[in-house]
């Protein structure tokens, strides 16, 4: 468990304090979780799961499989879904695609301030 959690984290760029507030839990509880120190709830492992969008059994290293069954189909349906912003995005330069995702991140952090 210690070793996933932590890999996503670390995949995902972002800190221990960073995961504790989005799940509200405090840091020393992941570090704790990470470190097998703590046991892991259902609860919290549902949450790292829809978090980080593995399966359950990813995080309980059952599977080496990320997604779920459920995850790879809605994937596939938004993929479907967004097909042409993403062939819109690829037309675009390196200049523009990086000025693009710079505004969807700068979108994204107002909307969660928001809530």
């Amino acid at each position: 468990m210690d070793n996933r959690i932590k890999e996503l984290r670390n995949e995902k760029g972002i800190r221990q304090q960073d995961l504790a507030g989005a799940l509200n839990l405090s840091q020393q509880t992941i570090s704790r979780i990470e470190n097998g120190h703590n046991s892991l709830p259902a609860d919290i492992l549902i949450d790292l799961a829809k978090y980080f969008r593995v399966s359950v059994d990813y995080i309980l290293k059952l599977s080496d499989s990320r997604m779920t069954q459920e995850y790879r189909i809605e994937a596939e349906r938004n993929m479907a879904e967004k097909a042409d912003f993403f062939h819109a995005y690829a037309r675009l330069n390196r200049t523009n695609q990086e000025l693009l995702t710079h505004l969807m991140t700068q979108l994204e952090e107002q909307q969660e301030k928001k809530r």
